[in-house]
């Protein structure tokens, strides 16, 4: 498929590198089919910039199950990156990744809470989302239960 081909002026090693890596996504590895949606997203591999195509791996990565796949298919839902932007599916796949542990994720269910978008806004909830985020490993979650914290007075849990 045309889509599926590296640009004109890709090197050798970056058309095998991409063929390898196609075969992989198209067996089910959630994680080559991640690798290429950020491959298209940012035109890298001899690959040509590509939101809907980006959008496409994403969402291949994110039905095999990979929780970087469903944080970036979040990602893609929320900006509207190659597809409608949708909030509530922003939110859902942003609750699949976080139910995988995945620190980003988290963090990105957090603000959804935050600012109500997709969900309910509940600032507690989004309170235990950025908790959870930074217990994980994403430090830039601090700052918001900081801001939180300062702005409603301290809490527990």
């Amino acid at each position: 498929m045309s889509e599926r081909k590296p640009a004109a002026d890709a090197r050798p090693e970056q058309a095998e590198a991409l063929l390898r890596l196609v075969a992989a996504a198209e067996r089910g590895n959630g994680s080559a089919a991640c690798r290429l949606g950020d491959m298209y997203l940012e035109g890298l591999g001899g690959l040509r910039y590509s939101p809907r195509q980006a959008f496409r791996w994403y969402a291949r990565s994110a039905m095999a199950g990979d929780a970087h796949g469903q944080n970036n298919v979040g990602a893609c839902y929320e900006h509207g990156v190659g597809c409608k932007q949708s909030y509530a599916s922003a939110a859902r796949y942003y609750r699949l990744a976080a139910g995988q542990d995945l620190s980003t994720a988290a963090m990105n269910l957090g603000y959804c809470y935050l600012h109500g978008h997709g969900i309910a806004r509940h600032e507690e909830l989004a309170l235990r989302w950025f908790k959870t985020a930074v217990e994980l490993g994403e430090e830039r979650a601090a700052a918001e239960i900081e801001r939180l914290q300062s702005q409603n007075g301290p809490r527990s849990s």
